[in-house]
């Protein structure tokens, strides 16, 4: 599970940015939270803000971290690194960009990070510690990397062996390769690789749009996901029975499909007719090349992140969705969601903690500041969240308060 995330120097983030997801000592929906060793993790967090706020480069600068990690054992070395550095600024961008996670897996928690520049990987650190609340834990060094001088802790020599090997292939041209990759891929089992494997398992979308291939490729692959998925496009639309997935051509290699509604036949109830899926509504076509990705990711657990989810849904589904994370009968994985939303609909304290709704706001230099609703002191739990939003006193609007 994430339990954070913490960036720098990223499109409009300047600042040091962190999006926390361990819970604090509030109580309220104490229940809705995954409870590892008496530590509380959040499994959804909701993040408001203006258009062009930010919103959208807090999900971008966690898929840029993780996309760098899955595709970096396969980097061209003779290529720069794409980085997306603050723009407003001729020093940051001269300036590394930074990212880390930490993530709780099994009994631990690691740290991972690295700083990075169209150049090079300059920094890149691993440590590790049972997860607790107890401050006096001790932190292991896995491993330590500036530049191309890297530590490896004492427990970890088969990791390095496995860096220096890759090293020497290449000369030791290795600045735009990430440790953590190079040596989890030549690893079946092992710290590396379950934390790549949780990294490659995780997906993030914007404009809350999954390509419909993928949609396919979910509900062909695994029997759970698509009765699941049959079951609550049922309850959703109740003039759709279901959806069908034909292969074209079952005797060829071919891996095209054909996707239908299946509806009712008013002239014989007992029949039915199928509906070429381009003639079903926008919001229909939506909840086919989403909600698979969604009942896959509660099937397998990791993090999942989509802007703007709301968009072309009705309310109550938009908040089925978020409550299917909440629920554990359902979530039995601690899968976790992060999205962005316009619609204040969960924006209250009877669906969400306060930990739990973020915001991004922008000054007039361009610098975006991401904060929770938890950093305001004088916000009870009984506090109408809604209209305090709207009157500006949390900021995040797009326009001043007059």
């Amino acid at each position: 599970m994430l339990l954070q995330f913490k960036f720098k120097n990223h499109k409009c983030f300047y600042d040091e940015t962190i999006l926390d997801l361990t819970a604090t000592q509030e109580k309220r929906h104490l229940e809705t939270t995954i409870d590892v060793k008496g530590n509380r993790i959040l499994p959804v967090i909701e993040i408001h803000g203006a258009n062009a706020s930010g919103k959208s480069s807090l999900l971008e600068a966690i898929n840029f971290m993780f996309s760098l990690i899955r595709k970096s054992s396969r980097a061209d070395v003779n290529r720069s690194i794409r980085t997306k550095p603050f723009a407003f600024s001729n020093e940051t961008l001269k300036t590394d960009s930074e990212y880390e996670i930490s993530l709780c897996l099994g009994e631990y928690e690691y740290r991972y990070g690295f700083s990075v520049n169209r150049n090079a990987f300059t920094e890149e650190w691993l440590y590790k510690k049972k997860f607790s609340n107890n401050s006096r834990v001790v932190q292991k060094v896995i491993f330590e990397r500036v530049n191309n001088d890297v530590e490896f802790g004492p427990s970890y020599d088969k990791y390095k062996k496995t860096w220096d090997l890759f090293g020497n292939s290449l000369n030791n041209n290795t600045d735009k390769l990430l440790i953590l990759s190079t040596a989890a891929i030549k690893e079946q089992t092992g710290e590396l690789r379950d934390i790549y494997d949780y990294i490659c398992k995780s997906n993030y979308r914007i404009n809350n749009f999954f390509d419909e291939d993928t949609s396919i490729d979910i509900l062909t692959q695994n029997d759970i996901v698509y009765d699941k998925f049959q079951q609550v496009i049922k309850e959703i639309d109740p003039c759709l029975l279901g959806v069908k997935i034909e292969k074209v051509d079952e005797d060829s290699d071919d891996e095209s499909y054909t996707i239908s509604g299946i509806h009712r036949n008013l002239d014989n109830p007992k029949e039915t007719i199928l509906l070429p899926f381009g003639h079903e509504s926008a919001g229909t076509m939506k909840i086919f090349n989403i909600l698979p990705k969604i009942l896959w990711n509660l099937e397998l657990g990791g993090l999942l992140c989509i802007d703007e989810l709301d968009i072309q849904f009705h309310p109550f589904l938009f908040k089925k969705i978020v409550n299917m994370y909440k629920d554990k009968d359902i979530n039995k994985n601690n899968a976790q969601l992060i999205y962005t939303s316009h619609s204040t609909m969960l924006f209250n304290n009877k669906d969400n903690r306060r930990d739990q709704l973020y915001l991004v706001d922008k000054d007039e230099f361009g610098k975006s500041k991401l904060y929770s609703l938890s950093e305001f002191k004088n916000v009870r739990i009984d506090t109408d969240y809604e209209k305090n939003y709207f009157a500006g006193n949390f900021g995040a609007i797009p326009f001043s308060k007059k």
